[in-house]
C-alpha cells in the first residue's frame, strides 16, 4: 500500500526558504528568559546581548560582561559563531554588531552583572553620554573576558 501526500508548491517553497534562512538574532522574552552565562532573568534591554551560531542557535545574555565571559570561556568554538549582537544602550530596540559597537565603561553605571558597560553606536550621541556620565570608551577587542563565573 502506498501513501501519497499532497504538498502545496507554496508550502514546499516556504520550507525551502526557511531552510535557507541565514542565522540571525531574535527578540528576547524579557522577564522570562535566563542569561545563558549567569542564569539571571533578563530584564533590562539596555544591557542585553546575543550570540548566534552558524546553525541558528541563539544564546541570550543579560549583560555585555556575560557575553564576553561566555565567548572567552569557549563553549561555542569561534568557527561556530555566526554573529555577536548587543543592544544599543540609548536605543534598546536597536541591535548592534558586538564587534563594531563602542562600549562605554563607567564605574557608576549599574549593569545587571556589574560589568559597568553600555554598548553604543559610535557618534555624537555616544560622545554626549560620555560627557554626561564620564567613563572610558572601549572596543570589542579590548573588553575584559568577564569577571564572574556564571
Amino acid at each position: 500500500m502506498s501513501i501519497r501526500l499532497a504538498v502545496s508548491p507554496f508550502a514546499l517553497a516556504g520550507a525551502v526558504l526557511l531552510g535557507c534562512a541565514r542565522p540571525a538574532p531574535r527578540p528576547i522574552a524579557y522577564g522570562e528568559e535566563a542569561c545563558r552565562h549567569c542564569h539571571m532573568t533578563i530584564a533590562d534591554p539596555r544591557f542585553a546581548a546575543e550570540l548566534v551560531t552558524t546553525t541558528g542557535k541563539v544564546y541570550v545574555f543579560d549583560d555585555v560582561g556575560c557575553l564576553t565571559a561566555f565567548v572567552h570561556r569557549g563553549p561555542v568554538p569561534p568557527s561556530q559563531v555566526h554573529g555577536l549582537w548587543v543592544y544599543d544602550y540609548l536605543q534598546p530596540d536597536s541591535l548592534l554588531d558586538a564587534r563594531q559597537a563602542l562600549y562605554l565603561r563607567v564605574d557608576s553605571l549599574a549593569t545587571p552583572m556589574a560589568s559597568h558597560l553600555a554598548a553604543l553606536r559610535a557618534g555624537a550621541a555616544a560622545d554626549s553620554l560620555r560627557a554626561r556620565l564620564g567613563g572610558t570608551f572601549v572596543t570589542w577587542d579590548r573588553l575584559p573576558a568577564g569577571r564572574h563565573d556564571g
